[in-house]
């Protein structure tokens, strides 16, 4: 027998291993990928036999994203070592990984078969469950990661969350009160309690707990994200989430925030859908007129930068073109849009109320040049009849257009009010295809006050329009009719809605059209060219410059109409339009403005009380 020689000290072949697999699972660990996996492969040069080295560098390949390698090396460690639960739940977690849910749970399976004690194959077996809609399945294997391990919280957090997103939201927050119990200061935890609250219509709930996670990760988008969704559902102002205990006038605050949000998401790095959110949100606030100038101008920049990307994104292109518009270079404003809507559908522009209403916005002098002596045929389309023509003699007449239906509604009610005062002012309905009871109904109302009331009607098929081309007709005639009654009355002509209401007679400079043109109304809030000037208030004066401005309204609703591009605010659009084209051309006209929120004369809306 041989003998070692004095002061060589003999290491066995697994000791040899064991020292290896020691160094290789430290640099494993550690992160240090590269020297791991050259360990692993020295030792299965050594001994190609080794489950476990074959087993840890498949594990190894699959965090480093080859997964193919790692499912290859983990079978192959299976062939070796049959029985060896880790290497199953290893392999499930891989199949998961790569869309195999059904497989997954399989191997997982299989793992708790050879050790039912393993806390964690229960916990995958659970993840892979869930993602095939198996709940009921799914819970009972976090149960039993948390039967084995009762400070599993990861198994905790999975059931709640996956409870978050079912039918009954509400049952996750037992399970993420377990969770939150072992890590209180787990941002998914959090995140999922916001999650289960906003489904259960419980949105301040969400906002707390979605605030929580984005405080415990501030540099995480979709964080920030999901917080500013949450507030802006609490804040009542989506139509979609009205809030009786919210009022309009609460909005501002709760708004201004979840566009901070998405703005500061997105610069952490939140995706598409934060992007999106923000244009939207964005389009709302401006529309509610709470948006101030600095921020929107921040928006506007990331909106410039978005259709870079995506030249027809209708959402951005809105957001800038309202930056232009309230910097008075409306004239670009139409430019873009009508740049940004090259290649839509009709379907789409009409699908979309912000293009549908800023394609109607047209600024350019080449556009309003073109309108000069443009005849409308939609003028000619129908047929107007006066049956009771306005007395020929008194002060302003306020003019009303409604189809039936909203003269059945409001007609009474309106009357009531503007006539209530003597000697008060006159008052002009328009009916477009009213019934024979509404023409009896008139009739008869116009015999009771003589010279104070007068009727006019429109027979007209809109039927080859798209839809809501009625609605919007009748808010557009008023500005034929009133050229119609400017000329035969020679008296000023006030434009209104049938569902205001007069509180008093106009003052005797406006009844008598007594130095001045034209008498708009404005919104102050800068909620667009298509809600500054508000037409529930419009008098025109009968002098050649009044007479011009109304022909020129009435030639670009005209013009929209005759080529399918009427829609709801195009009365509103059009006098905005032709009054900033006169104001940059510095066009002598006497102009008398008024708040629309302070008009001494009526009030807006009262729709409710009609």
């Amino acid at each position: 027998m041989s003998q070692a020689q004095p002061g060589v000290v003999m290491v066995s072949l697994s000791e040899a291993l064991s020292e290896a697999y020691a160094i290789a699972i430290g640099h494993h660990r550690a992160g240090r990928m590269g020297e791991a996996a050259g360990v692993y492969r020295a030792i299965l040069d050594a001994d190609p036999r080794q489950a476990d080295a074959l087993h840890l560098l498949g594990v190894l390949a699959g965090q480093t994203g080859r997964t193919e390698d790692a499912l290859s090396l983990i079978a192959q460690a299976i062939a070796l070592d049959p029985e060896a639960a880790d290497y199953h739940d290893n392999l499930g977690s891989l199949r998961r990984t790569g869309g195999d849910a059904v497989r997954a749970a399989g191997q997982h399976a299989r793992a708790l078969a050879l050790e039912p004690a393993r806390a964690k194959a229960a916990f995958n077996r659970g993840l892979a469950l869930g993602d095939l809609g198996r709940m009921e399945e799914a819970l009972g294997c976090f149960r039993a990661a948390l039967r084995v391990d009762p400070g599993y919280g990861a198994a905790a957090l999975a059931a709640g969350r996956l409870l978050a997103g079912g039918p009954e939201p509400l049952a996750a927050e037992r399970w993420l009160a377990h969770a939150l119990s072992l890590a209180p200061d787990s941002a998914d935890a959090w995140a999922a309690v916001g999650r289960a609250r906003l489904a259960a219509g419980e949105a301040d709930g969400a906002v707390t707990g979605y605030g929580r996670a984005a405080r415990l990760r501030p540099d995480d988008g979709a964080a920030l994200s999901n917080l500013a969704m949450a507030v802006l559902q609490a804040s009542g102002a989506l139509p979609e989430f009205p809030r009786a205990d919210r009022p309009e006038a609460s909005w501002a605050e709760p708004l201004a925030r979840a566009l901070d949000l998405f703005l500061a998401a997105l610069e952490r790095g939140a995706g598409k859908v934060a992007e999106a959110a923000l244009f939207r949100t964005a389009v709302l606030t401006i529309h509610r007129g709470m948006m101030d100038d600095t921020r929107l101008e921040r928006i506007a920049r990331r909106a410039r930068d978005r259709l870079r990307r995506a030249p027809g994104d209708g959402a951005a292109a809105a957001c800038i073109a309202h930056g232009l518009y309230r910097r008075g270079r409306l004239v670009t404003a139409s430019r873009l849009v009508r740049r940004c809507l090259r290649g839509w559908s009709e379907e789409a522009i009409r699908a979309d109320p912000q293009a549908a209403k800023w394609r109607q916005v047209d600024a350019r002098p080449v556009f309003l040049d073109a309108l000069a002596g443009y005849r409308p045929r939609i003028i000619e389309a129908g047929e107007r009849s006066m049956p009771v023509p306005p007395a020929a003699e008194g002060g302003a007449i306020l003019l009303v257009s409604v189809d039936s239906g909203y003269w059945r509604r409001f007609g009474g009610w309106f009357l009531s009010h503007a006539l209530k005062d003597p000697p008060g002012d006159r008052v002009h309905v328009h009916v477009v295809n009213p019934g024979a009871e509404d023409c009896a109904d008139l009739d008869r109302r116009c015999a009771a006050q003589p010279g104070r009331l007068s009727w006019s009607l429109e027979r007209i098929d809109l039927s080859a329009h798209a839809p809501g081309a009625e609605t919007t007709y009748y808010a557009c005639a008023r500005f034929f009719v009133a050229l119609d009654l400017l000329d035969q009355t020679g008296a000023p002509v006030f434009i209104t809605d049938i569902d205001a209401r007069c509180t008093a007679p106009l003052p005797p400079d406006l009844r008598n059209g007594t130095g001045w043109d034209l008498t708009i109304m404005r919104d102050r809030r800068a909620r667009g060219p298509f809600d500054d000037l508000i037409v529930s208030f419009l008098g025109i004066a009968p002098t050649a410059a009044g007479r011009e401005f109304l022909g020129l309204v009435c030639a670009y609703i005209g013009w929209f109409f005759d080529r399918g591009g009427a829609a709801w605010t195009l009365d509103q659009a059009a006098p905005y339009a032709a009054l900033h084209d006169w104001m940059r051309r510095g066009r002598a006209l006497r102009l008398r403005e008024h708040e629309f929120l302070r008009l001494p004369w009526f009030d807006f809306p009262v729709k409710g009380e009609g």
